[in-house]
């Protein structure tokens, strides 16, 4: 067991390299915060959680950019920037009021449900960007 004065040092070393994991696999703290909402709703049912990929990730987050950007919500060409080798792929785009409500609102609707908990995907990214008040929260995800 660790001593005091040794123990402290040690889980600030821990503190740090989550906080550089979750920064390299996410673009913002909403981008994380929708990907926790995602993988507690999997674990929920029993699903196994996805795993980042920073191709979905930079595409996610990219697509998040440009609908705020636009002021509109609307689908990209899902093969568009992720590479090769995917056997499937799908998209989940909304805006709300926050990253909480645009998850409950994925959540009420069965098509975007079922992509979160489709137990074929392994792989996801996450993407939101705030503009005028609202959240464009995107998923991507691939198998």
């Amino acid at each position: 067991m660790l001593s005091r004065t040794r123990r402290w040092p040690a889980l600030a070393a821990v503190a740090v390299l989550m906080a550089v994991i979750g920064a390299s696999c996410t673009k913002n703290n909403e981008a994380f915060q929708a990907a926790t909402f995602i993988n507690d709703s999997r674990a929920a049912r029993g699903i196994a959680s996805l795993q980042f990929d920073n191709r979905l990730v930079d595409k996610a987050q990219a697509w998040a950019d440009a609908m705020a950007a636009a002021g509109r919500v609307s689908h990209s060409s899902l093969a568009d920037g992720v590479g090769s080798g995917w056997t499937r792929l799908s998209e989940n785009v909304g805006v709300a009021s926050s990253v909480a409500e645009a998850h409950r609102l994925f959540m009420e609707s069965s098509s975007h449900k079922a992509a979160i908990l489709n137990g074929s995907y392994t792989k996801f990214g996450t993407g939101v960007a705030f503009a005028n008040g609202r959240y464009y929260v995107v998923h991507e995800f691939g198998a």
